[in-house]
């Protein structure tokens, strides 16, 4: 987890790193690792798609003087806290600044059940004087000018006995509030005018963004010469009651979580260790952040809203359960959470049921077909390490009699994916049996339809890859390909796996990840992903036997991957890189990638 001392590391690569935190449920905190919201979709707080708290500035006054702690940037001014920023832990969410006789550190942390966020300042007043501290936030809407009857909307503000309750829209009922058990809330309206934000977007270009921030108060305390001070800011997105708030309990469970996530992983694995941290701080293993803002949790509300959605938003969650089944293995099984993998595959199998029963157009049903196979894919992981067959053999068999209809037999199987997953599903399903000493005919029939399915209408011997899409006019090596060689059971024979992995490394391989389309076709959009080497590299030990030998070749060509993990975000790895080198913005925290990386790791200890 990166950590920046001043001298030691470098401050540029701080102010470069995405540093993030979620609750349970509804918010997120996404700032630089200097605290500064650079990106559009960077703030302290969104809910919904909408930054409500973009930052927060710091002042104290010492003599007459006053000292600013703020990181950003507008259309004429870089103003940054580089001269008094000395400590950074991203691990302990705890940032430290120094002048003048004067020291302070602060640490976020959340109220995960009542998505509260808690911003915790230590000062310490060397001096024998009073200081003046303010805490003051940085407010924005980005909705606010885009909704109907904007002109009508204010950011209508209720002050209360221990700070204030902003409504930002009335009408669709966007508050935040924010309160302090120590300090005193004062109204001074401002606007802070051009705050720039950029970005390098994935077709490798800059883009930038200005908007006006309001400045509607500060929270303030006097501060005592020669004295240390505690003192606590709270910030959601609904009224709470400091009362029922534990600070100290809030601050010392990050301590203690960290060490229980990280007590089975071996200590010379550093990077792993982050990694494992990383889940800590953006609660991967129950939330699908794929680019902030964050992807809804999958439970009984979503559910029974589940008819109310549209098809775009139907295909988004599609998309999302699918890398949320994938990642049951590095978000779970490997830290021995077997009772969240188990609620986990079952959740996702209840709405593939739910889904089932809408009207979906052609493209959004292929894709839900896929989801029922990677959910095949994960519960055989879960089986694995728990062997209650029961709870999962009927719905196993549900879908694979479902695609064997003639009907779906003749219509659903036209891409490399779902064939090798309807294969791997089978082989999954017919190994079941074995263990509870029993056949099925029909799928030992289907298992030959498929393999010959694959070999016969999917490779392309001249060409040594798979179709990716048997309705495509030209074909071209795609990282679909592998599935063949790195699901649970192989897909292929005799010297297709050989060749099919040559390819893999020759077309599609380097070291930050795999390209999604061959670099020879006129498709290659220069863009790779860390999520495909766990398959990468298991289907190199597949080939050549695990050994210690073969693990050393096989950690050298992803060691460049694993040395990046935490560069750019805190503890994690980047869902999307450049073929040129350059590392994306857009995206943050991508619960597959970080699952599969960790899987990647695995297979190394």
């Amino acid at each position: 987890m990166f950590k920046y001392k001043r001298e030691i590391n470098n401050y540029e690569q701080a102010k470069q790193l995405e540093y993030s935190l979620t609750d349970n449920s509804k918010v997120c905190f996404c700032t630089s690792g200097t605290l500064q919201t650079r990106k559009p979709y960077h703030g302290m707080y969104i809910k919904d798609s909408k930054i409500l708290l973009e930052n927060i500035v710091e002042t104290f006054e010492i003599d007459g003087t006053t000292y600013k702690i703020v990181e950003l940037e507008t259309k004429n001014k870089d103003l940054n806290s580089r001269d008094y920023i000395t400590n950074t832990d991203l691990e302990l969410n705890q940032f430290e600044y120094n002048f003048s006789d004067v020291s302070y550190s602060k640490r976020f942390a959340f109220e995960e059940k009542k998505g509260i966020l808690c911003i915790e300042y230590i000062i310490k007043n060397n001096t024998r004087n009073n200081i003046k501290f303010k805490a003051i936030p940085l407010i924005t809407y980005r909705d606010y000018f885009n909704m109907k009857n904007s002109s009508m909307l204010k950011f209508n503000q209720r002050d209360t006995e221990d700070g204030t309750f902003i409504a930002l829209s009335v009408l669709n009922q966007e508050n935040l509030v924010l309160k302090s058990d120590v300090m005193n809330w004062s109204n001074d309206n401002n606007v802070l005018r051009d705050v720039k934000h950029e970005m390098i977007t994935e077709d490798i270009k800059k883009e930038i963004f200005f908007e006006d921030l309001m400045i509607l108060g500060n929270f303030n305390a006097d501060v005592k010469g020669l004295s240390e001070t505690k003192l606590y800011m709270y910030i959601s997105y609904k009224d709470f009651s400091i009362e029922t708030l534990n600070s100290l309990d809030i601050f010392n469970n990050i301590e203690s979580r960290n060490k229980n996530i990280t007590f089975d992983v071996d200590e010379n694995f550093i990077e792993l260790m982050d990694l494992s941290k990383s889940i800590l701080n953006t609660h991967l293993e129950d939330l699908m952040i794929n680019s902030i803002p964050y992807k809804k949790q999958y439970n009984e509300d979503y559910i029974k809203s589940i008819s109310e959605l549209s098809e775009k938003q139907i295909e988004e969650d599609i998309e999302s359960l699918i890398d949320i089944t994938r990642s049951i293995e590095g978000q779970y099984l490997y830290y021995k959470k077997v009772k969240e993998a188990k609620k986990t595959v079952l959740n996702i199998y209840k709405i593939t049921k739910e889904l089932s029963k809408l009207e979906l157009s052609e493209h959004i049903r292929e894709r839900l077909n896929v989801l029922k196979l990677w959910y095949i894919e994960s519960v055989n992981r879960v089986l694995q390490k728990e062997g209650r067959i029961e709870l999962y053999i009927d719905s196993i068999k549900e879908i694979l009699y479902y695609f064997c209809e003639p009907d779906n037999r003749a219509t659903c199987f036209k891409t490399i994916e779902i064939t090798t997953l309807m294969l791997n599903a089978i082989k999954v399903y017919l190994n079941i049996l074995t263990w509870i000493g029993d056949t099925d005919k029909q799928m030992e029939i289907q298992e030959s339809y498929f393999k010959s399915l694959i070999e016969k209408e999917f490779w392309i011997k001249e060409k040594n890859i798979m179709k990716k899409d048997l309705r495509d006019d030209e074909h071209f090596a795609n990282v679909e390909m592998l599935y063949a060689l790195s699901l649970s059971f192989p897909c292929v024979s005799d010297d297709i796996p050989n060749k099919l992995l040559d390819t893999v490394f020759k077309e599609l391989y380097t070291p930050y990840g795999l390209r999604k389309v061959s670099k020879f076709s006129p498709r290659y959009d220069g863009l790779i992903y860390p999520k495909y080497m766990a398959h990468f590299i298991k289907a190199n030990l597949r080939l050549t036997g695990i050994t210690r030998a073969s693990q050393k070749i096989a950690f050298n060509l992803v060691k460049e991957i694993l040395q990046d993990v935490g560069k750019y975000i805190n503890g994690g790895t980047k869902k999307i890189y450049s073929d040129r080198g350059i590392a994306i913005d857009g995206m943050s925290y991508d619960v597959l990638t970080n699952a599969e990386m960790i899987r990647l790791y695995h297979m190394f200890m």
